[in-house]
């Protein structure tokens, strides 16, 4: 099966929808999306694209590109500006220069001393045969941890847009849906302009919510990010209840984004999506590569995350083919980090390689000009090169905006 595969665009209509879903992977993501969104806007795709799906650092990118004012160059431009300054830097800065540090400092203080107290009183109770299950103390900590190395990530990101509400996206902009993972539910939890979705709650109100909020919770990665503890008001079947939700990397539950995008998603209860007749998925990840033998109990542990994280990935992947060839999708295109170049039957002769791009860790640190540029233009190329492979007979037109 290859990645460049699945696409005869000489069939879109006019009246087609087409989807694009931006994947997670830190800066990497950022910068290798960009490249794609760059050509994907000089074809003319990008202003036919009515829904986009992303997470974590597929998330940051589609943010600033659904709320930043001007046109693609100004988006692009700043872009990469975030990509050379990083997020981690400000982050801690600001963590050893405000309040903020001190206030997350006394949250985890006493976030410890409360667990390791009820950690012995559950021990005690279960020993008298007194413990019993639920929501209350010592089961559940029972305040919320409002300040925490994520709420100071979140202010970055609050500052880079511009405090920017979910209420006040583009409307000339496809519809954006961020997507993260509810830990208590353990399903997705998605922000878009007009609600918040957890199919286990219901919908809250998107009103006051800034983007800043939804990027932070999806790219919250579970190692070095605490959860985002809330309580929220959720409509589910005209009741109202408050729920509290810790929402974490949106990878954890689809690092892809595509979830919201199949076209046999028919669950009563999901957050509503139109149909799409074209997927364009982004991953911005690698191929795994045979490592040291898993001796150690850390080792074993990050393999076996390895070994589940990219087997999900990979059956999404695989099933994008299975709708297709059961007629559900008219078509899709898979720009891909880690692509096999052997199997791409255009290429230039400047092509940027799978190998020079390899490596590059998952985070949100400072990217140098050099890894900008290679990782750019290697989005941009893969997405060339499967374009005049099979989508030469697009036509540009009119843009669709989710309004329309």
């Amino acid at each position: 099966m290859g990645i460049n595969e699945g696409l005869s665009v000489s069939q879109v209509q006019d009246t087609d929808k087409i989807a694009l879903a931006l994947s997670g992977g830190g800066s990497r993501a950022m910068a290798f999306h960009l490249g794609c969104l760059r050509a994907l806007h000089d074809l003319g795709v990008l202003q036919r694209v009515s829904t986009i799906t992303a997470v974590s650092g597929g998330s940051v990118l589609a943010g600033l590109y659904c709320s930043y004012p001007g046109d693609f160059e100004a988006f692009e431009a700043r872009a990469q500006e975030l990509l050379r300054e990083g997020f981690a830097k400000p982050a801690l800065r600001r963590a050893l220069t405000s309040l903020d540090g001190v206030k997350a400092l006394a949250y985890l203080c006493a976030l410890v001393a409360e667990r390791s107290t009820s950690f012995i009183w559950r021990i005690g109770q279960r020993i008298l045969g007194k413990w019993t299950p639920g929501e209350r103390w010592p089961n559940s900590v029972p305040f919320l941890r409002k300040v925490s190395r994520t709420t100071i990530m979140r202010n970055v990101f609050s500052k880079t847009f511009h405090g920017s509400l979910l209420k006040n996206l583009r409307q000339d902009r496809p519809q954006l849906i961020v997507i993260a993972c509810e830990l208590r539910a353990k399903a997705a939890f998605y922000y878009t302009r007009d609600q918040l979705h957890c199919w286990r709650y219901g919908s809250a109100s998107s009103e006051g919510v800034e983007l800043a909020d939804a990027v932070v919770a999806s790219a919250a990665y579970p190692a070095f990010l605490p959860a985002l503890d809330q309580r929220l008001v959720f409509t589910k079947r005209n009741e109202e209840k408050a729920h509290r939700i810790t929402l974490t990397d949106g990878g954890v539950y689809d690092n892809l984004g595509l979830v919201p995008l199949w076209p046999d998603r028919d669950f009563p209860e999901s957050l509503p999506v139109p149909k799409h007749d074209w997927i364009i998925a982004c991953r911005a990840g690698y191929s795994l590569e045979v490592t040291e033998p898993a001796s150690m109990w850390g080792a074993r542990m990050g393999a076996s995350f390895e070994s589940v994280f990219a087997r999900a990935q990979n059956l999404a992947m695989k099933r994008l083919f299975d709708l297709k060839e059961m007629g559900k999708l008219k078509g899709f295109m898979l720009p891909y980090l880690g692509q096999d170049d052997s199997k791409l039957k255009f290429t230039s002769h400047d092509m940027v390689t799978a190998e020079s791009t390899a490596g590059y860790a998952t985070n949100f640190n400072a990217m140098d000009t050099e890894w900008i540029e290679r990782l750019v233009r290697r989005g941009e190329q893969i997405v060339h090169a499967q374009f005049n492979e099979h989508w030469q007979s697009f036509e540009p037109s009119s843009p669709v905006s989710s309004c329309s």
